[in-house]
């Protein structure tokens, strides 16, 4: 039958030009709408390595000369970072809050900071990034070690970091070999580098939902090294992150402000807005989900909807020009069910012929990176998770789209068919 049906296919090829065309670039298009989905939903449905569930961050200003609070520079014997770590202090008071730290760049859904190499040895990485963080920082996103234990780091006088995962495994082979070790910042041309010792080793982590895991190292902020970097930037880039006690949620959001006041500011430096990181994160995630997916989404199914018509109409033309052989296999002895089936087999052996041309294209753009391979390599399961989807989709709709013609063609009377023709 299958063979038989080959053959028509072939006879009537001029027939069919047109609509194996449409069917290329259909199944074409599903394969790289159901290659870019399933490369978002893979990447969203991965562990972030990170828990922003009752955290908020708080964002500083400076007051302007014209305030009403105003204090000279004269009259502030304190510097700038002693005034941010009394602020902190006096938040860790608050019954609400649970741990506070301080950072910069660093936050969960925070797209900024800066990327630096790092050496250990001859070995060398690619360009990571950089967060500095107080030691608390973690106990305020529970960022936790590989094996899943609280991260503690104690204040000391050198530099110490703590790695991500996948860095500590490229530098000393396994991230626990990489604890207590040092490494140096790959710095500009002449300098003299810098060791720096490797405290803990964290779990691999991501910038959003919809990223792959990305190298990190944490630098811990002490208050000298905070002084030194305050010299040359501006102190209010820096965050105040906490998490706040389970249950605590409403109380905070609606009382925290008032019933602070005024120990929300030292000299000249103040807290002036909270967010929660649920809005930080609709902010980067969400807006990708409105601008990016839920849009391709949308086109998608406007295309499959035109695909289905197309096919119908196709089919409906094609059993409507077909009656007198129709009724001539009927009257040979055919039953409906052989009709009804030799017409949908027929509709998938078209499919058949579209699926090798149009996915040797879909691979030739993998291995070009034309399409997204950063966030999911080109391998064998994406290949076939893509191909296997988009083949799924297409016979549904080419079955769907047949279906009624089929069964319109099957239930002709033999005898009609022939005083028709």
């Amino acid at each position: 039958m299958i063979k038989q049906l080959f053959k028509q296919i072939w006879v009537e090829r001029k027939q069919n030009a047109w609509l194996l065309i449409e069917l290329a670039v259909v199944f074409f298009f599903l394969l790289l709408m159901t290659d870019f989905l399933w490369v978002k939903l893979k990447n969203y449905m991965e562990p972030k390595g990170f828990n922003i569930e009752n955290t908020y961050m708080m964002k500083l200003k400076m007051l302007e000369p014209i305030a009403q609070h105003y204090v000279n520079p004269e009259e502030i014997t304190q510097t700038s970072v002693e005034d941010l770590f009394t602020i902190v202090e006096r938040i860790k008071l608050h019954p609400d809050v649970e741990v506070a730290s301080v950072s910069l760049f660093s936050e969960p859904y925070s797209m900024g900071g800066f990327w630096i190499g790092l050496r250990a040895d001859s070995i060398q990485t690619p360009s990571v990034r950089n967060r500095m963080v107080t030691p608390s920082y973690f106990d305020v996103f529970q960022i936790r070690t590989p094996d899943g234990k609280p991260i503690q780091v104690q204040e000391t006088g050198y530099s110490q970091l703590v790695l991500t995962e996948d860095i500590g495994e490229l530098l000393f082979g396994e991230a626990d070999r990489a604890i207590g070790q040092e490494v140096f910042f790959e710095g500009f041309e002449g300098e003299i580098p810098q060791p720096n010792k490797i405290a803990q080793v964290c779990n691999l982590l991501k910038r959003q939902d919809f990223y792959p895991y990305e190298g990190a190292y944490f630098e811990m902020l002490s208050t000298s090294k905070y002084e030194e970097w305050v010299k040359n930037n501006d102190i209010t880039w820096t965050n105040i992150c906490l998490r706040i006690r389970p249950g605590s949620a409403r109380h905070f959001e609606e009382h925290f402000i008032s019933e602070m006041g005024d120990r929300l500011r030292e000299n000249n430096l103040y807290v002036a807005s909270i967010v929660s990181s649920d809005k930080l994160r609709d902010d980067v995630v969400g807006k990708m989900i409105r601008e990016d997916v839920l849009p391709m989404t949308y086109v998608m199914i406007f295309v499959l909807i035109t695909v289905f018509m197309g096919v119908f109409g196709a089919f409906w033309l094609r059993t409507r020009q077909r009656r007198a052989e129709i009724g001539i296999r009927m009257a040979m002895g055919a039953n409906n069910t052989v009709v009804w089936r030799s017409i949908l087999v027929e509709s998938l052996c078209l499919v058949s012929l579209i699926i090798i041309p149009a996915f040797l294209v879909y691979l030739n753009m993998l291995n070009a990176d034309i399409l997204d391979t950063w966030r999911l390599p080109f391998t064998a399961g994406r290949t076939l998770i893509a191909l296997g989807s988009a083949l799924l989709i297409m016979c549904v709709i080419v079955i769907s789209g047949t279906f009624w013609p089929a069964n319109r063609a099957a239930s002709i009377q033999p005898i009609d068919a022939l005083r028709d023709e």
